[in-house]
């Protein structure tokens, strides 16, 4: 368990609780699992030996009372463009084929990098030039998802149902 295979959020204040829940759910699958706040209010990540993607199909099945989002990360780094966007570009090509559809969108957290639409863009032209997929800002079937967690990014590469929402939150 090297890096968080979800990221959380939920309320300011409620993230030991948050813990809790998404921990009771992922129990019966491994007992090992357990989350950690950061240091962004309402941000908190779980570490498991499960597959991020198994993860969040467990959680989805579950009711929660505090959670509202929950994204699966595919891998860490140490937080850079460089490092962002090379990883960004390595999980693209595992999915994304030529002429697919795909947006990036990068949530940051902390001055680590200059903005998310830098990183938006830079890691989209390099998977236009590489791939030759194409943007769609309306319906795209690929989302290229950046998490910036102060000095740690984390990527995944998901479909739309991919990023569980409740509580009306985004």
């Amino acid at each position: 368990m090297l890096h968080p295979k979800l990221l959380v959020t939920t309320g300011k204040g409620k993230e030991n609780q948050a813990i809790v829940e998404i921990l009771d759910i992922l129990f019966e699958y491994d007992q090992e699992a357990y989350g950690v706040k950061t240091s962004f209010d309402g941000v908190v990540l779980i570490y498991t030996k499960l597959d991020p993607f198994k993860a969040l199909s467990i959680i989805r099945r579950n009711p929660t009372s505090v959670v509202f989002k929950v994204v699966p990360l595919e891998r860490c780094v140490k937080t850079s463009l460089d490092n962002i966007v090379n990883t960004g570009l390595e999980l693209a090509k595992k999915r994304i084929r030529k002429n697919s559809t795909f947006i990036v969108d990068c949530i940051r957290r902390g001055r680590y990098v200059e903005s998310s639409v830098i990183v938006e863009r830079t890691l989209g032209a390099r998977i236009i030039k590489e791939l030759g997929a194409k943007v769609s800002f309306k319906n795209p079937e690929y989302i290229v998802r950046v998490e910036v967690i102060g000095e740690i990014a984390c990527i995944s590469v998901v479909k739309r149902g991919d990023i569980v929402r409740r509580k009306g939150r985004a």
